[in-house]
């Protein structure tokens, strides 16, 4: 009977240190376990802003070639720029606008085409981007006063104040003396969220 009295005191102790360890590890665990949360408070989303558009003023043109050369003045609002009468004489006689692109939106802003308008009556080759020939005359936009750097596509304006300098340059160019009165062409700018 010892024997087994024994035998169940070691077992109680076992149970007991068993019972034991598994309290502790409980313990441990619970010491070494940790909560954490992630609450909002108010969360507002201000309305996405659209304003991209030409710098507006009256804008004179720089002139080069003959005297007789005549520039019209640029009336330039956000949406349009109209030009004067423009007589160019002789040769090379050229009128170039310094105009400005700006966006003053929230939103970035590309440039996905550049379509133009023909003059009335006039045949045109505007298979350039940003330039158009028609007969004698010459129609450019450019990035640069000097008329070298089409304006080309997939040109981003950044949000707030994003500029971009552009300049329109009417240019007689040809070589066969055709004095066609132009009027009525143009060029149409296309702008979309980036």
């Amino acid at each position: 009977m010892k024997s087994e009295e024994k035998r169940n005191n070691q077992t109680m102790i076992i149970v007991t240190i068993l019972c034991a360890a598994l309290f502790g590890l409980a313990v441990a665990y619970a010491a070494l376990s940790a909560t954490l949360n992630v609450t909002f408070g108010s969360v507002g989303q201000t309305s996405l802003t659209w304003n991209v558009g030409f710098e507006p003023g009256s804008v004179t043109a720089t002139k080069t070639g003959s005297t007789a050369a005549v520039c019209g003045e640029a009336t330039v609002t956000a949406s349009t720029v109209s030009v004067g009468n423009t007589v160019l004489a002789t040769l090379h006689d050229k009128c170039v606008y310094a105009l400005k692109i700006k966006n003053l939106g929230s939103v970035d802003a590309e440039l996905t085409s550049v379509a133009t308008k023909t003059p009335s009556g006039i045949a045109c080759d505007s298979s350039v981007t940003s330039k158009m020939v028609c007969e004698d005359i010459t129609y450019k936009l450019t990035t640069d006063s000097a008329g070298l750097s089409l304006l080309g596509l997939n040109n981003t304006l950044p949000s707030e104040n994003g500029e971009l300098d552009v300049y329109l340059t009417v240019e007689y160019a040809g070589t066969d003396g055709s004095r066609a009165q132009q009027s009525s062409g143009g060029f149409t700018l296309n702008y979309v969220q980036k």
